[in-house]
């Protein structure tokens, strides 16, 4: 679970696919990592998309990302 901080100040834990969820919709200021805190700035928030790295080399076994219809 991930410390996250939103915009009414108010703090909770959530899963690493609800954080992604709640950058994309600015619903956070905030997530603390294990070195500590990380300030979303607006400009860069984005969806973080591990899957493309080229450094596995095992099966995939993660679901496929949702298409846009």
């Amino acid at each position: 679970m991930i410390d996250v901080v939103y915009l009414d100040g108010t703090e909770s834990s959530v899963s690493n696919d609800v954080l992604d969820v709640l950058i994309a919709t600015e619903k956070i200021i905030r997530f603390k990592r294990s070195d500590g805190w990380v300030d979303i700035v607006r400009q860069n928030a984005s969806l973080r998309d591990y899957r493309k790295r080229e450094a596995y080399n095992g099966q995939e076994r993660r679901a496929p990302w949702p298409r846009k219809i």
